[in-house]
């Protein structure tokens, strides 16, 4: 009782949202730059193999139109293999380097988040829906992920493709080599456009996938409410609703991302166009050799599919900024609770007391609590007794510190609760919650939640006391049946 409305808006009130969380993503980056290092000098040697292959066609073809005969054809063609070969073994050797990489950060940044999450205050989870925290969890997580493995690759392997293939190009014929690279820049100028266009298509979809995790979770959690009060369509039109932002949001990002593919495709088929005019001129006037020509066709068709690439890997990056930007909002938010001093030299005893308090949830208008001053004794029982909304639930909340008070204190034998370790303030209280919990997993787990090295002996103890074992002969495994979660292999009363 007295726990405030949660309110519907997805950030904390108060905290301003961070600028970004690349500063937070370096740090991981940093801790990895030794695999990144070897995946992009694996990417060096794959550029360099793919640079080479063309010329190595040219090559090839152009001792065949001299007469070198067979025997050196086949030499040559023996290269060519090589080649072929090496291509394959470095792009398999980056590709594995990087893409594990970015499994490992994903990794720890997911363990990160779920380790500050449960540093955050009972207020820090009224405030937020549970489905948008799932949200950022799982499918920015995923965003992230997908930014730091395909996406730095390409970013990485476009640009060397493109350098060690003009350069070699620019070895072969450097005016035509210098005509080809004429629409190149245009493409820069748009790639920026487009960039910043897909970044807040981006940051829409991932803000509507959350808000569909949250109406998916929320009415999971409630169906049996839902259908108790035949809720069923009302709550399939909120869900439509959420459905159809989601799916606005998603097609103009879908209209984004061909809009660029389609303009990175007319770079290399208008420099094939320009192979084509000068280079067919040239063979005409027999100023260069078919070999070259072929060469020079080679190296625009090789680079078709990076140049089409570039616009998916924005697309990754841009995503995978606006994810992280979504995760840093979490991380960067600052526990309200924290953890106190020293442990205390004596085995707590129990007595409490409640000293000139007040408190006031966030937001709120009005105290739930307001003066109060009360001294239970170890031992002692004490039962509060008042109207909904009176306070009795926060009260005792204040205790573990599930939430500190506005003004005044708790004191646990005379020592203000802020000042002790939360585990070892935790570990002294038995806390029944209104409302009971039961997570997936075996009943005898859930029994003994909070003690883990409970023995099987305490355990039966503890469901005798609570008459439940009786019920346990009737489960399917006895006590280590999986109750479901919530509990819901048991009925209410047990």
């Amino acid at each position: 009782m007295g726990s405030p409305v949660s309110a519907a808006a997805t950030p904390l009130p108060g905290v301003p949202k961070p600028d970004s969380g690349w500063p937070r993503l370096r740090r991981y980056f940093r801790g990895h730059r030794l695999d990144y290092l070897r995946g992009g000098w694996l990417t060096i040697g794959y550029a360099g193999a793919t640079a080479a292959f063309p010329a190595m066609i040219g090559w090839t073809i152009e001792a065949g139109e001299a007469g070198l005969g067979s025997a050196e054809v086949v030499r040559r063609c023996w290269w060519v293999a090589a080649v072929t070969l090496a291509m394959g073994v470095f792009r398999y050797g980056s590709r594995v380097s990087i893409f594990r990489t970015a499994r490992e950060i994903e990794y720890e940044i997911r363990n990160d988040l779920f380790a500050h999450m449960q540093t955050l205050s009972q207020g820090f989870f009224q405030r937020w829906r549970t489905g948008d925290l799932m949200s950022r969890a799982v499918n920015d997580l995923n965003s992230v992920r997908m930014m730091l493995g395909p996406g730095v690759l390409s970013v990485a392997q476009t640009p060397l493709l493109f350098i060690a293939s003009f350069a070699m190009m620019f070895w072969i014929d450097p005016t035509l080599t210098l005509l080809v690279l004429i629409p190149y820049p245009i493409f820069v100028w748009l790639a920026r456009l487009f960039g910043r266009v897909m970044f807040r298509a981006n940051l829409r979809v991932q803000e509507g996938l959350a808000d569909l995790s949250n109406e998916l979770q929320e009415t999971i959690s409630g169906i049996a409410v839902v259908k108790s009060y035949a809720m069923e369509d009302a709550v399939q039109r909120r869900f439509g609703r959420a459905n159809d932002r989601l799916v606005r949001r998603q097609l103009r990002l879908v209209q984004a991302m061909a809009g660029f593919p389609i303009l990175t495709s007319l770079l290399p088929a208008i420099s094939l166009w320009v192979v084509f005019w000068v280079a067919g001129q040239r063979i005409t006037d027999g100023t260069m050799d078919r070999s070259v020509f072929f060469t020079f066709a080679m190296y625009i068709y090789q680079l078709t599919f990076p140049t089409f690439i570039m616009g998916w890997s924005f697309a990754l990056l841009q995503r995978g900024r606006a994810a992280m930007d979504r995760i840093e909002e979490v991380l960067s938010t600052e526990p309200e609770i924290r953890d106190g001093g020293a442990r205390p030299g004596t085995p707590l005893r129990g007595d409490i007391e409640f000293r000139d308090l007040s408190f006031t949830y966030p937001g709120a208008e009005r105290p739930a609590l307001r003066d109060i001053d009360l001294r239970i004794p170890a031992g002692s029982v004490l039962g509060v007794v008042g109207p909904v909304g009176s306070g009795k639930t926060t009260l005792a909340a204040l205790i573990p510190r599930l939430f500190d008070a506005t003004t005044g204190q708790v004191a646990l034998d005379g020592i203000d609760v802020r000042a002790l370790p939360l585990a070892t303030l935790r570990e002294e209280i038995a806390f029944v919650p209104q409302d009971p919990f039961l997570f997936s997993m075996g009943l005898a787990d859930n029994i003994a939640y909070g003690v883990p090295d409970a023995s099987r002996a305490e355990v039966i103890s503890a469901a005798e006391r609570a008459e439940l074992a009786k019920d346990v002969v009737d489960l399917p495994a006895g006590y280590e049946t999986l109750v479901g979660e919530k509990g819901v292999m048991l009925s209410g009363g047990q």
